[in-house]
């Protein structure tokens, strides 16, 4: 039983929805924090731009449809479907959102927490992060919805399959498409000329070393 000093953290999606319903308008704020990151990583599977205002779109037409909604599948997947739906709309009606540019740095891939870190590790998370990002904006649209939702979120098969409204096997497919497509992405954007690269003062370290050892164990022989 629900009561004004339930924790937030123990209330069940049904019961915060029938309070939502029963006028207790405030306890939707739990469902947008708990679904936040979610659907914003939902939407910017689709747009490039405007993500935070297609996601506010999104809440509200959630929050006004809320009646409809009737526990035959998660909150979360109806609410994806509606993101989804928003952000398409957006997109017909933009021509701005209908091509991916690799120098977007957007941070969708949010996961560590990135207080713990010291400067150095902050650094390589940071580049690392938006190396991904840059490769995974180059997938086509069907495919990076759900490598988004598989391997960013962390989604069911069968959950994505009911979000995108796709068979199972459909998920798979595209799932394992956008796996290769991202690793030739990977490789297109690497340079290959640098990788491994070892001159400069390393080369010159290495070069010292080995002849200060010829010349104190060989000049006089």
């Amino acid at each position: 039983m629900y009561t004004k000093t339930t924790p937030e953290k123990q209330l069940t999606e049904a019961a915060i929805i029938e309070k939502i319903l029963e006028g207790e308008v405030q306890l939707f704020e739990i469902l947008m924090r708990r679904y936040n990151e979610l659907l914003y990583r939902t939407i910017r599977s689709y747009l490039l731009t405007d993500v935070e205002d297609t996601m506010q779109d999104t809440y509200i037409k959630a929050f006004e449809k809320l009646y409809q909604f009737k526990n035959e599948s998660k909150f979360s997947t109806w609410l994806i479907r509606i993101g989804i739906n928003e952000a398409l709309q957006r997109k017909r009606k933009s021509p701005k959102h209908t091509t991916i540019s690799l120098q977007q740095d957007d941070n969708f891939l949010q996961i560590v927490d990135q207080n713990t870190m010291n400067p150095e590790r902050h650094t390589i998370y940071k580049e690392s992060s938006c190396f991904m990002e840059k490769a995974i904006n180059t997938l086509p649209e069907k495919y990076k919805a759900v490598y988004m939702l598989r391997e960013v979120e962390d989604m069911d098969i069968s959950e994505i399959s009911k979000c995108l409204k796709l068979t199972k096997t459909n998920v798979k497919v595209r799932l394992y498409r956008a796996r290769f497509l991202l690793r030739n992405s990977i490789l297109n954007l690497t340079d290959y000329s640098s990788i491994f690269e070892f001159g400069n003062s390393k080369c010159d370290h290495v070069v010292a070393n080995v002849m200060d050892h010829i010349y104190r164990n060989y000049s006089n022989k």
